[in-house]
């Protein structure tokens, strides 16, 4: 049987995802022979959507819904390929926002301290179209969906920054992610060895990630992108407050609205979540200086074409070198 429909159970396959699915949801079982999940055979559970897997929490009603936001001018969406800097973007986005508008009142969302009521995935199935009507302005929201799949928004509606990491980085990422949280969502069982395989191959929940980016680094249709990188995020992160800042409109940030605004978004390394790996480099400590160098060989036949794709996405030494400048 690949997929079996969740009536409320507690045990059996459904152990520990009760946080995850509602009753009703479909949800793919393992294949016993292969020990992927179908139906496009990855080694976590995902839907097929045109082709493209998406994690469990957005199905296709949401994915799809040209309803599901009525874009403002102010509207600010930051879409990623999962751990590629989702939160510490929309952390720059909501910081920058209260570096300029120091009236905003006390109960906006960008003062909530939980990030899915501050930012919300709005494809996520547990977000209600009501509540994200209801945010007041500005709103930043966050999307894991395909660039195919932005048909939530027409081009030139919302400002949209993409983000990319080094997949080097994404990999060590994703593996803590799908085995530190808890079971149910992702059931992967792998290696992490086998993890890299998987990531050369088709990937996780999000399928491919140089398709994925390619797709937003095209930008075919014409939307309002800022692309970044994740290094400039976090290694460089004055200039990358600059880009935000510039793209959303604001005059610059004088010195104590840019202190401000790195010190609230600076990440304490050593206190972060088992699952997150937050510091860029991670794949020197991780991977074989071979693996490294075949994610080196896939990126440079992917993404040289473009134009601000660091180099060391291409190189290993200037990979393994980056942290010591």
């Amino acid at each position: 049987m690949a997929e079996i429909r969740n009536r409320g159970y507690r045990g059996g396959p459904f152990a520990g995802v009760k946080t995850f699915y509602s009753p009703g949801d479909v949800i793919p079982i393992r294949d016993k022979e292969t020990g992927l999940f179908p139906p496009l055979n990855l080694p976590v559970r995902h839907y097929d959507i045109d082709g493209r897997p998406y994690v469990l929490l957005t199905p296709e009603d949401r994915v799809k819904n040209p309803e599901l936001v009525k874009a403002r001018d102010s509207d600010v969406l930051v879409a990623t390929y999962p751990r590629n800097g989702t939160g510490l973007t929309l952390n720059l986005v909501v910081e920058i926002h209260k570096a300029h508008n120091p009236n905003l009142p006390s109960d906006h969302p960008f003062f909530n301290q939980r990030p899915k009521d501050q930012t919300p995935w709005i494809h996520n199935k547990f977000h209600s179209e009501a509540d994200i009507e209801n945010m007041p302005s500005p709103r930043a929201f966050k999307t894991h969906n395909y660039y195919e799949h932005l048909g939530t928004f027409q081009p030139g509606q919302i400002k949209i920054i993409h983000v990319f990491r080094n997949p080097k980085d994404v990999v060590c990422s994703h593996f803590y992610h799908m085995t530190k949280l808890p079971p149910g969502l992702f059931d992967y069982r792998g290696s992490f060895e086998e993890a890299v395989e998987h990531f050369l191959d088709g990937g996780f929940e999000t399928g491919c990630f140089w398709r994925f980016n390619r797709e937003y680094l095209e930008n075919k249709d014409g939307h309002e992108i800022l692309h970044l990188h994740y290094e400039e995020l976090t290694l460089r992160k004055e200039e990358g407050v600059r880009k935000i800042n510039s793209f959303l409109g604001y005059p610059d940030l004088d010195k104590d609205q840019m202190e401000g605004v790195v010190r609230a978004t600076t990440l304490d390394y050593d206190n972060l979540r088992s699952y997150q790996v937050g510091k860029p480099g991670k794949g020197v400590e991780m991977m074989t200086k071979g693996q490294r160098e075949r994610f080196d060989e896939r990126s440079r036949k992917e993404f040289e074409e473009f134009e601000g794709v660091p180099e060391s996405y291409f190189s290993d030494d200037l990979y393994v070198g980056q942290m010591n400048r």
